[in-house]
């Protein structure tokens, strides 16, 4: 990757900071879900660093996002929605998983089917 455009180079370093910080995730939080050193984020959002291709794929499964998406050449709308609030439930202890399992599981059979 270290044939980026300028101009992509910039998309990708906003684009990672914007993606980690839309998910309510550090610097650190991010680097652990990826397997990346939290200092590599840090140089990556800064344009210290440029990923390397397996590094840019971890970076984006990490995000639930496309590659295309995490370069700024796609739309994130076109990944998966992912809402804060089952991102919050996904960092949750066991307990309140089960809690908030048993309480969905009761308002869905209260659901008539359509």
């Amino acid at each position: 990757m270290s044939s980026l455009s300028v101009e992509t180079h910039q998309n990708f370093r906003n684009q990672l900071r914007n993606l980690r910080e839309m998910r309510g995730l550090t610097q650190g939080e991010l680097g652990m879900r990826a397997g990346i050193a939290a200092a590599s984020i840090s140089h990556f959002e800064t344009g210290q660093r440029v990923p390397s291709l397996d590094s840019l794929v971890k970076l984006a499964d990490a995000l639930q996002v496309s590659v295309d998406a995490l370069l700024g050449r796609g739309s994130v709308d076109q990944s998966p929605h992912l809402d804060p609030i089952f991102l919050r439930a996904s960092r949750a202890s066991a307990q309140t998983l089960d809690t908030v399992r048993r309480v969905t599981e009761a308002l869905l059979n209260g659901l008539k089917p359509e």
